[in-house]
């Protein structure tokens, strides 16, 4: 028989509720019908989790639009590279 299929947020709200002080593990586990085996792993991908959302430095979002920044300033690099030897080529632009 598969075991229940548990939403994110059940597991998050079980596993908030463990995490009060004074709070029964054992308890929380019979109440909501979870190994405490279980509980324990979702305790540990939760901080898991929490850790990375903490950790500084860029995100992956920050990551990909600087990464597209460099790109564009390579780009413009390359046009403007193109823009003056046409200038030059057709005395574009002379005083």
């Amino acid at each position: 028989m598969p075991g229940r299929k548990w939403t994110v947020d059940e597991k998050m709200n079980i596993v908030l509720e463990g995490m009060v002080p004074g709070a029964n593990i054992s308890e929380v586990c019979r109440r909501h019908g979870v190994a405490q085996s279980l509980y324990y792993r979702w305790r540990e991908a939760f901080l898991a989790g929490g850790r990375a959302g903490l950790q500084s430095g860029p995100s992956t979002r920050e990551q990909e639009l600087e990464k597209e920044l460099q790109e564009a300033r390579a780009k413009i690099g390359e046009l403007t590279i193109q823009v003056d030897v046409l200038r030059k080529k057709s005395n574009w632009g002379r005083k």
